[in-house]
């Protein structure tokens, strides 16, 4: 008896030491570009505009010097496959020709992403089932009927749009003609 619990003891304390000792490290290589960066370049732009919005480009090419490419790669244990985004920028007489993306986000993205979860999560409200309590008495747990009228013990509402426009939170954007900080100096001064 006394040999079977002492293995069953060696056998789990075995397992949980080893368990602990699995460690899959991140790892990120390249050129991680904002999405506003990315947003603002445009064809017609000089070298030095491309090189103050988006940084050096990681890897340069020897061999062609009309294109910048901007690799960015990052495996983490919590994805199934590695994040991998290219950005490709081609010069015509030191000027942008065209931009090849793939994978970077733009802003113009990141707006029909925020419309889609606005749509998706009205969708939803609509497919949710009522509160218990709206089942049963007839109101919801805000203190509103039926017919959404307040009842005595809910506050009132807002009369215009002033007072609403007033409690709102600030926009988290900041304005889309404002250039970020340079990609490669941390301090933004030459």
């Amino acid at each position: 008896m006394k040999r079977l619990a002492l293995s069953i003891i060696s056998v789990s304390l075995g397992t949980l030491l080893v368990s602990g000792c699995v460690y899959k490290m991140n790892v990120q290589q390249g050129n991680f570009l904002v999405t506003e960066s990315v947003s603002q370049l445009k064809e017609g732009m000089t070298r030095s505009q491309v090189r103050f919005l988006l940084g050096t480009p990681m890897v340069p090419d020897a061999f062609d010097e009309s294109r910048w490419d901007y690799y960015y790669f990052m495996d983490n244990r919590k994805f199934d496959k590695p994040l991998q985004r290219r950005l490709t920028v081609y010069f015509e007489d030191e000027k942008v020709q065209r931009i090849e993306n793939q994978g970077v986000p733009t802003q113009t993205d990141l707006d029909q992403m925020e419309k889609d979860l606005k749509r998706a999560i009205e969708a939803n409200k609509k497919n949710t089932k009522q509160p218990f309590w709206k089942r049963v008495l007839g109101k919801d747990e805000a203190g509103a009927d039926e017919a959404g009228e307040p009842t005595e013990s809910s506050p009132p509402a807002p009369r215009n749009s002033a007072e609403e426009a007033a409690q709102a939170p600030p926009d988290p954007v900041p304005p889309p003609n404002s250039l970020p900080a340079p990609a490669g100096m941390p301090s933004g001064q030459p």
